[in-house]
């Protein structure tokens, strides 16, 4: 099952904030967080806020012929991106599953595989978050690789940013 598997609230003594227990797979790591002030939760909590809909058009902006996703290998970026910010799939097959079944609009031969991107996913720098890109660690060897990634990454962060500005 993906997305939360429990989320316990519990009131504080006296001061409002709450206690939340997550279990769930993917990113979290801490087992408990205390707040202290109102906490406001919106949008779709498995996808860090974006529908299905906002993810797959930011995906249809970003891959083709003269885009950032420009051939197979640089869905790495997407995987590391969708993971960390979204709570897509760890695992890299079901995270081209969940891609596929999205039936996007590109051509076939940009669609992600598993095949292309597998060993990428498994570079030392997809285990930072990418939206602490300074922190990021990676080897002289992985450094074009983690460049073209950052680029993927910072592009698909772009466009899931325009579904937040108004519409005219």
């Amino acid at each position: 099952m993906n997305g939360l598997k429990t989320i316990a609230m519990d009131s504080q003594n006296g001061n409002g904030g709450f206690n939340i227990n997550v279990n769930c797979p993917g990113n979290f790591i801490a087992q408990s967080m205390t707040f202290t002030a109102p906490i406001y939760i919106s949008g779709d909590m498995q996808h860090g806020g974006f529908s299905e809909e906002q993810i797959k058009a930011a995906l249809e902006a970003v891959v083709g012929q003269d885009k950032v996703i420009n051939r197979q290998w640089k869905w790495a970026g997407a995987y590391w991106y969708l993971r960390w910010a979204c709570n897509y799939p760890v695992d890299i097959k079901e995270f081209c599953e969940k891609i596929d079944a999205m039936q996007l609009d590109i051509a076939s031969h940009l669609k992600c595989q598993y095949e292309s991107i597998r060993k990428i996913c498994k570079m030392s720098f997809m285990d930072y978050d990418p939206k602490k890109m300074d922190q990021v660690k990676y080897s002289r060897l992985e450094a074009d690789v983690f460049a073209e990634c950052r680029g993927v990454v910072q592009k698909l962060a772009e466009e899931l940013g325009k579904t937040y500005l108004p519409k005219e």
